[in-house]
């Protein structure tokens, strides 16, 4: 059950975000089909990329993308304090610490995923009107 909290909050986020796009573009007023699809597409298919793009990101940060620059900037900030909260001495011993803490990103890729066939059903309707 712990599990599934993730895909449960991703999901409601991605549902409250297209309604805000949906109720943007005054979906309840439309009266043409081709029009309901059209902003139903539109508002899957803006969640479903944002949400797949944060996965893509995390996936990209887990892999240690950037490491380099995370501890440069650190490091160059450390340079100013009167009081050094440095914790690593060297970029390997910052490397092997953000090995250990790795983020999961698997729920963000299916959520988005979801969000992005949804989208594409919707196209497909829409299409068929036309």
């Amino acid at each position: 059950m712990r599990k599934m909290r993730k895909y449960v909050i991703t999901l409601l986020a991605g549902l409250a975000a297209a309604a805000l796009i949906m109720f943007s573009k005054d979906i309840f007023s439309q009266t043409e089909a081709v029009v309901v699809y059209h902003i139903l597409c539109d508002a899957f298919f803006a969640v479903g990329v944002v949400i797949t793009a944060i996965g893509l990101l995390v996936f990209s940060a887990n892999e240690g993308t950037f490491d380099i620059i995370v501890y440069g900037v650190n490091s160059f900030f450390d340079m100013f304090r009167k009081v050094s909260r440095k914790k690593y001495d060297t970029f390997y011993d910052y490397r092997v610490s953000r090995e250990e803490k790795k983020l999961s990103f698997g729920f963000l890729l299916i959520c988005g995923v979801l969000f992005l066939a949804i989208s594409l059903v919707m196209y497909m309707l829409y299409c068929r009107c036309l």
